[in-house]
């Protein structure tokens, strides 16, 4: 029997040359798990570049492999890549029981943590950059410093202080965290190490405007955010600010000091000094050239908040609803009060709303709740009021 003949092949078309496969091709079936840890890392290192450190924290709990090829938070609390930058804390009106609300004044994202430890501590405070400030309930009542966004815990040995105020912030000298904390009351500055056994006292009262400066520099999150070269920059505000040298600015003159309200601020690498008098507003510079604080007209694409306790500088295009080139600021009536927005170039001067923004329930300003709330009323919160530290009022007879 003949052998049957086959139909001739089909010729295969020649493709373009193919480069070296590389070992990724098996990946699809592997599963995500068998990524490269050089491709792990990479992704890791631009979560940490944005500061995402909850989505960081989220992406290591993947699995056993991306937590062992990316570096654990825990190994080294004070390691700079894992410190929180330019978050804010949203006030006590907006939290739950264990949970706290963050905001990210960079990128504009809200983050919800759940946080079980306050269950167990007193807040004391919270500093500018997003840490809190713990005690422990039982004596002595030592000091924890957490990062909310790795829920990582900075123990110190010190106790805190009594009647220190909510004003806070974390230094970190060589790596190595300083907690200062201050006491209103007394104008006393208080220091620590970690092991340090107590806090250092620079006792008061010193002269009030140094103080004053000096506290309202740590709430501006002036400290926090530039480099220490920038240190004398602040000592330079302050100096001028004390001379008298920023009454030129108003006509009608300063009949009184309480009438002027100011902030330090820092907007990038510039250090700038808002002040308000009675509703008219300036944001000063220090002119290198001639000595003098200057008035400027344009802050380009940021916004200020500037309100009793507290002052912040955004990007406004990171905010839908705010309006660069503006100050924000409050107007106290006394029992109540507006948000009021100042334009730095043509001088303009409206109210966010025509009825009241917050009123005043006991030494706080709340929110009025008949509304929807606006980005611009939640930083306004943030500026008007500061929670009293937990440990304070558990003090209080």
């Amino acid at each position: 029997m003949a052998a049957p003949v086959l139909p001739p092949a089909k010729r295969k078309k020649e493709g373009p040359p193919r480069l070296e496969t590389s070992p990724l091709l098996p990946v699809a079936a592997a599963g995500w798990s068998a990524l490269p840890p050089d491709l792990v890392r990479h992704v890791a290192d631009s979560l940490l570049a944005t500061n995402d450190l909850d989505f960081y924290m989220d992406f290591r709990a993947v699995c056993s492999g991306w937590r062992a090829a990316t570096d654990d938070p825990r190994s080294d609390a004070t390691d700079p890549r894992f410190r929180p930058r330019r978050w804010i804390v949203l006030d006590e009106v907006f939290q739950s029981q264990g949970k706290m609300l963050l905001l990210n004044t960079d990128s504009g994202r809200f983050l919800h943590r759940e946080l079980p430890l306050l269950n167990d501590h007193h807040v004391v405070a919270t500093t500018r950059n997003g840490y809190l400030v713990l005690a422990d309930k039982s004596p002595p009542h030592a000091v924890n410093v957490l990062n909310p966004l790795t829920r990582v815990v900075i123990r110190f040995v010190a106790p805190v202080p009594p009647k220190v105020g909510s004003a806070a912030v974390v230094f970190f000298d060589d790596s190595s965290p300083t907690l200062t904390l201050f006491c209103d009351s007394s104008h006393n500055v208080y220091t620590a190490d970690l092991s340090d056994i107590g806090f250092d006292v620079l006792e008061g009262p010193g002269p009030e405007a140094e103080y004053d400066f000096f506290r309202k520099t740590v709430l501006a999150g002036v400290y926090a955010d530039i480099e220490p070269a920038f240190h004398g920059v602040l000592d330079d505000l302050c100096s001028l600010l004390m001379s008298g040298d920023v009454a030129k600015f108003f006509p009608g003159g300063l009949p009184d000091a309480t009438d002027l309200k100011w902030f330090p601020v820092g907007l990038g690498k510039h250090m700038l000094l808002v002040v308000n008098a009675e509703g008219s507003i300036f944001v000063l510079k220090k002119n290198i050239q001639i000595g003098k604080l200057v008035a400027l007209d344009s802050i380009s694409n940021y916004a200020i908040f500037m309100g009793l306790q507290r002052c912040l500088a955004v990007d406004a295009e990171k905010f839908p609803g705010i309006e660069a080139n503006c100050v924000y600021y409050i107007e106290n009536l006394g029992s109540s009060a507006h948000i009021c927005k100042c334009n730095i170039k043509n001088r303009k001067v409206e109210r966010i709303s025509e009825a009241a923004d917050f009123v005043k329930h006991g030494k706080q300003f709340v929110l009025v709740a008949d509304r929807p709330l606006t980005i611009i009323h939640l930083l306004s919160s943030y500026t008007i009021n500061i929670p009293d530290s937990q440990m304070a009022l558990q003090q209080i007879p």
